[in-house]
């Protein structure tokens, strides 16, 4: 299932829902890609991963080097709706310790104007 991604501001948060698998090759290359077009005026991202069905360690790399690429540029990247075998994952890799882990967009969106300092996984 290739993956399907989706963006929507929502005030100076940008929203990407992805849809599919994030995996080595063109879906990976495709995620970081559209998140690097937006970076020079997107800074605040959010990524809705609750229609992704899987994510292999090249995924897991890109999401890490997103994060880094937004808080290079003053932004941030969240993610929500991660799934219970996705959220396994980052917990395995330990990647939730990086990453705000919201339930829903809307906190995940509100984290960014409420100032949020440090990490929060808000299920586990």
């Amino acid at each position: 299932m290739p993956l399907s991604l989706t963006a929507c501001a929502v005030g100076s948060v940008t929203i990407i829902r992805c849809s599919g698998r994030i995996v080595t090759g063109a879906e990976a290359d495709g995620l970081r890609r559209h998140v690097s077009t937006l970076l020079p005026d997107c800074r605040d991202i959010v990524l809705h991963l609750g229609s992704v069905a899987f994510i292999d360690s090249t995924g897991m790399g890109t999401l890490a080097r997103l994060l880094t690429s937004a808080r290079r540029c003053g932004g941030d990247v969240k993610l929500c709706n991660v799934t219970g075998e996705i959220l396994k994952v980052l917990h395995i890799t330990r990647l939730n310790t990086l990453f705000q882990i919201h339930e829903s967009e809307e906190a995940a969106v509100s984290s960014f104007s409420q100032g949020m300092p440090g990490r929060r996984v808000a299920r586990v």
